[in-house]
């Protein structure tokens, strides 16, 4: 593996754009030859991309994107003792760099239409990613997530419209709310810290608060939110339900802290799946319903799956890139 390997995402982000010289590409099919997953990897910012023609064909504003590629190089740096082969390999690492890459991809790319206002877009395809928008205010996207932000964002107001899921802590401004369009619900805010997610479950949106208030709309229904609670919106109705027991567990994709009270296995083998972009799986039925007790807070997954698996003497299976809990039953709970 050459040196130009630790410049991949670099390199398809200019073959996206149209930009890669010969050089480039020859590089590019090298490294596409490797791995099926390489390829998985690469037309998934591909799809991305093609969702967003309207970019591809516009006029560019001079923007820095040196500034972007080099976040996405602070990304990719190996770890200490780690060989060329790996670097490539454990997307379960270097997946924040495919969302930088995303983001040098399409949010660096501000386009112009006469007849609207510009607008700008960001994604994040397999890992989160964190921005700061220019009110200061802070938003994480989940995986397969986006955000198309208006071109007049902190005139006015500031809106934006989210696709998946995502997590803000909002500048306070009294004279500029802060809007999220998500589906047909409206998410209305002047200074607080929350999470919305579409990502999850198809046709319904879910909206956690931290702090602070948040208002939600849709048609004449309004429901506003406090600190610790939860609601959802039904897309296929159109109402918005409150939540009688907020999930516990809906900022783990940000903060890496999972808790459990007697949450069954389950659950959290898809939570760990979700959260950690692997494919968790459990191989017996009888183990769905054993009840998981206990927190884990910033741990690597093998560490996290090693507890679990203690938990309920089960083994831990590594096959094809998917992981299997292995056991016949939920052992001394």
């Amino acid at each position: 593996m050459t040196d130009n390997y630790m410049n991949i995402d670099e390199l398809l982000a200019k073959r996206l754009a149209g930009e890669a010289t010969a050089e480039d590409e020859r590089v590019i099919g090298a490294w596409l030859q490797e791995s099926a997953e390489n390829r998985q990897y690469f037309e998934s910012l591909q799809r991305l991309w093609n969702q967003a023609p309207t970019a591809r064909a516009a006029t560019l504003r001079p923007v820095d994107t040196e500034r972007a590629l080099q976040k996405v190089k602070a990304k990719i740096q190996p770890v200490a003792g780690t060989s060329p082969a790996r670097r490539i390999s454990m997307y379960q690492w270097i997946p924040a760099a495919a969302a930088v890459l995303v983001v040098v991809v399409a949010a660096v790319f501000f386009f112009r239409n006469p007849s609207q206002t510009p607008e700008i877009q960001i994604a994040a395809t397999s890992a989160t990613l964190t921005d700061t928008l220019t009110d200061g205010s802070v938003v994480v996207l989940n995986r397969n997530s986006g955000l198309r932000i208006a071109g007049n964002f902190n005139k006015n107001e500031r809106r934006m419209r989210l696709s998946g899921e995502a997590y803000f802590a909002v500048a306070p401004d009294k004279e500029k709310p802060f809007v999220i369009e998500v589906e047909q619900l409206e998410v209305k805010v002047v200074g607080t810290e929350f999470n919305v997610d579409n990502r999850s479950e198809p046709g319904r949106v879910k909206v956690s608060v931290t702090s602070g208030k948040v208002q939600l709309t849709a048609g004449a229904q309004t429901v506003l939110l406090l600190p610790g609670e939860q609601a959802v919106y039904e897309n296929a109705t159109g109402n918005i339900i409150r939540s009688a027991k907020p999930d516990e567990n809906v900022l783990a994709y940000k903060n890496r802290l999972f808790q459990y009270n007697a949450t069954p296995l389950k659950q959290v083998v898809q939570e760990l799946s979700d959260v950690y972009g692997v494919d968790i799986s459990l191989n017996n039925k009888v183990l769905e319903n054993c009840l998981l007790y206990g927190k884990y807070e910033n741990l690597e997954l093998d560490r996290v799956l090693d507890l679990v698996a203690d938990a309920f003497s089960l083994t831990v299976k590594r096959e094809d890139g998917k992981i299997i809990l292995d056991g016949t039953g939920c052992g001394e709970e």
